[in-house]
């Protein structure tokens, strides 16, 4: 009889309810007793001990070490991310020991972390160095639920299997040590949280001749399709199938292990050591017969080295060539074609299939069948209407994503809402709501039955945009295109040049539209706003783009937030080369990076601010206006045809009036009364003409515009609020704000009782 102990985290999470861990392991259980927890996690244990031959490794001698880590917050922002003035302190559970294999092992179970470490004083910096990388950056909100957990004790876990049920013996395990650390094995060991299975409906041919090429031919094969076609799918059922069939056979079962590029490679400290790892994991894989699954398949040839020639790829070609490695990967055509240009020795060792796009009644079959299983689950309803619902808006606004994937994804992000809301039903108010969250766009946008009204879109727009009457009519008929569905869907929803005087409201137009189209559900700033004036040469394409496996501002950015609006500041800046850059992009709404990695910019909204053709003399006044045939002339001689040609508007932005200046200023005055220092005294603000129109003057400058205008009023306003309400205490009532005698007087009125 074999006795494996492992230890058990614990806590209480309520007076009568205790949470456990395994540690290890993915297993958590939440119960009244914990005789019972420790009772059904052995079981469990046992079943899959009996059932895929397969242990984890157990700790007998585990301890419980407890320390509290200083964090400083940090909160993310456009611009940038910035720590608070302030530090935490986390409390962290580690829990170490050492291994039946004889190694020293810790794991941080609450933080998903472990680590291995070889001298006793090593461990408490260890901890502290695994901690704080985990939440380094985190916002206070995210770290608060860490200071939640009460204070946590070790129990164990006894499992008792008898010694001659296991066929994989220990001696085996400690030969595939480099497997286990840098790779998953599938099938899964343990079950993940997902709700959707890991089933490749409509696919059951691919998965045959996959099975086909590895077992029968122990050929490497690579799969090509489109994100979302199903790729992962395919192999999660072929694996399964795959360690059924060789599991009958007398050599044992074999395995899947997934890993990554940058995986492998992780850790490595001095030269040679990645290779090294490299090899001992072909051997591993040439003893056991087990397959070798790459994710981020195109990154084998840029990892590892300077380029292809040193790569993780043509260091694993000789074992490939051999026949001493098999692999499987994943692929989009375009990366294919990248491997094959760079590498064409190691692309041509792998036979490729093809994955098909799914009909519409096969994708609308696939749909049925996840409706019938999360009914059958989870006992929740997805009604046929919100299906239908879901694949029109799926199918119109996330074209960078294939069937049956993105529809599997956002439905299950509804099962996921639907269950923490404790509800049983998915309707097509869900549905909405949910894509209304995901993307940012506004339900009248999206909903047919409900009108655009006009005048209150152009309300909008003038109430944030003063003085510029002829670009608010442009944008307004970006948005009433958009809304009647005629916009260009291979192209972005549109791409607009503002051009005009610094300071007039450029930016503010853009911040405006991006609010307006995607500002709905998004967490994040549908505002992307690059300064171009940063990009003037041409080795910094990379900062834009990427180099490698580590992709560029511009892409990273939008592969964030795909629904956004795009903000290129004063591109005529830019380096020419960018230009060339931007033509795909305004052609066909793709942008390709160099390892074939497609960027979708179809849901963007590309604006380009310049102050091309603002000519000095015009500028200077506060009446005259921008010549619009000035702008368009300057630009047309600025830009090539060929990137002139694929702007859809030049939206000309005119010189500040003394009127407009005015009404911006009234504006920004009456902005102060939402500060907090306001809002918690209950305390509202008037100011007379006479600040207004010294504010105008004082804030605007020929050369900026309306720029210093913040300024000015944070000088002669702000300043003497703030000394005010610190030497009065004040609570309610109302500021009068007047320009006297060359300096600001402030004047109180208190509510009456």
């Amino acid at each position: 009889m074999e006795i494996y102990r492992y230890p058990l985290l614990c806590w209480q999470l309520t007076k009568d309810t205790i949470c456990t861990r395994l540690v290890g392991t993915e297993y958590e259980l939440v119960g009244v007793q914990l005789p019972k927890l420790q009772s059904h996690l052995a079981e469990h244990l046992q079943r899959e001990y009996l059932q895929d031959d397969f242990i984890p490794d157990s700790m007998p001698d585990a301890r419980l070490k407890k320390i509290n880590v200083k964090v400083r917050p940090a909160y993310r922002e456009e611009s940038g991310v910035f720590p608070a003035g302030h530090t935490l302190s986390i409390p962290v559970a580690a829990v170490y020991g050492t291994t039946e294999h004889g190694y020293s092992e810790c794991y941080l179970p609450l933080l998903d972390q472990h680590f291995y470490f070889y001298k006793p004083e090593q461990l408490r910096a260890l901890i502290e160095y695994f901690a704080r990388d985990y939440f380094n950056n985190m916002t206070p909100e995210s770290l608060h639920r860490y200071l939640m957990l009460g204070d946590p004790w070790l129990e164990e876990v006894t499992v008792r299997v008898k010694a001659r049920e296991l066929r994989r013996n220990i001696e085996e395990r400690i030969e595939i040590n480099t497997l286990q650390k840098i790779a998953d094995k599938f099938p899964r060991k343990t079950k993940g949280n997902e709700i959707a299975p890991e089933t490749a409906w409509e696919r059951s041919e691919l998965v045959v001749t996959l099975l086909e090429k590895l077992e029968k031919e122990r050929a490497s094969v690579v799969l090509i399709g489109e994100q979302g076609s199903g790729k992962t799918a395919i192999l999660l059922e072929a694996a399964r199938k795959f360690f059924s069939l060789t599991k009958e056979q007398l050599e044992g079962a074999n395995y899947f292990w997934r890993t990554t590029p940058q995986r492998m490679i992780a850790g490595a400290r001095y030269l040679g050591e990645w290779q090294e790892t490299a090899e001992e994991l072909m051997e591993e894989l040439q003893r056991t017969g087990d397959i070798l699954w790459i994710n981020n398949f195109v990154h084998l040839l840029s990892v590892g080295g300077e380029g292809p020639e040193d790569s993780i790829a043509a260091f694993m070609l000789p074992n490939l060539r051999q026949g001493h490695l098999q692999m499987i990967g994943e692929s989009t055509q375009q990366e294919w074609e990248r491997i094959r240009q760079r590498l064409p020795g190691f692309a041509a060792h792998f036979h490729v299939i093809s994955i098909p796009k799914l009909s519409k009644k096969q994708i609308f079959k696939i749909m049925q069948l996840f409706t019938v299983y999360i009914d059958k689950q989870l006992h929740i309803t997805i009604e046929e209407s919100a299906l239908n619902l879901a694949y029109r808006l799926l199918d119109r606004y996330l074209r960078y994503e294939a069937f049956p994937g993105k529809i599997i994804k956002f439905m299950t992000s509804c099962v996921n809402e639907v269950l923490v809301q404790n509800q049983k039903r998915i309707d097509d108010e869900k549905v909405l709501t949910q894509f209304v969250q995901k993307t940012g766009l506004p339900p009248f946008l999206l909903r047919d039955d409900i009108p655009l009204e006009t005048t209150a879109l152009h309300d909008y727009f003038a109430k944030r945009i003063i003085g510029q009457t002829q670009a608010i009519e442009r944008v307004c008929q970006i948005v009433m295109i958009f809304k009647a569905g005629l916009n260009d869907p291979n192209k972005p929803i549109a791409t607009l040049l503002f051009s005009g005087p610094t300071g007039v409201g450029k930016t503010a137009c853009a911040r405006t539209l991006a609010e307006y189209f995607f500002g709905q559900g998004q967490t994040l700033n549908p505002l992307i706003r690059l300064d171009m004036s940063e990009f003037q040469h041409p080795v910094q394409v990379d900062r834009l783009l990427g180099n490698g496996d580590k992709p560029g501002k511009l892409i990273r950015e939008v592969r964030e937030r795909p629904f956004s609006v795009v903000l290129l500041d004063e591109i005529e800046k830019a380096h020419p080369i960018f230009f060339d850059m931007l033509l795909n992009v305004m052609d066909e709404g793709i942008l390709v990076d160099g390892n074939g990695r497609m960027t979708d910019f179809r849901n963007v909204i590309l604006i380009m601010t310049s102050n091309l053709g603002a000519r000095q003399s015009k500028r200077i006044s506060f009446v005259n206006k921008t010549d619009e045939s000035d702008i368009s002339s300057a630009v047309r001689h600025f830009f090539r045809p060929e990137f002139y040609n694929r702007i859809d508007q030049v939206i000309p932005f005119q010189a500040l009036s003394a009127a407009t200046v005015a009404e911006i200023t009234r504006k920004e005055l009456m902005a102060l009364n939402k500060r907090e220092g306001f809002q918690e005294r209950g305390i509202s603000m008037t100011f007379t003409p006479k600040l207004v129109e010294h504010l105008a003057q004082a804030g605007f400058d020929p050369e900026y515009g309306a720029r210093p205008l913040q300024r000015a009023i944070e000088r002669v306003v702000i300043s003497k609020l703030a000394k005010f309400l610190l030497q009065h205490e004040i609570n309610g009532g109302n500021l009068l704000v007047d320009w006297v005698n060359k300096e600001v007087k402030i004047e109180i009125f208190q509510k009456k009782n």
